[in-house]
């Protein structure tokens, strides 16, 4: 194994060595923090009673034909 064979693999090692260590240091200071502080509470997902609807609830009658043919 030559010197320039032995550089090589010193520098993947030190790459791989230094992935390690990054994956690791975000491990620990990104970890888990908990439960969130925020607290919704339950919502409400039913279709129509959105204050976003254009339609109201019952009111939106047969779907459209779409222009694709069966």
């Amino acid at each position: 194994m030559g010197k320039g064979s032995l550089k090589g693999w010193l520098i993947v090692a030190a790459m791989a060595i230094l992935f390690i260590c990054w994956g690791l240091f975000v491990f620990l200071v990104v970890g888990d923090k908990g439960p969130p502080p925020w607290d919704f509470g339950v919502v409400r997902d039913v279709p129509g009673e959105s204050p976003h609807s254009t339609v109201g609830p019952g009111k939106l009658g047969p779907p459209v034909p779409q222009h694709v043919d069966r």
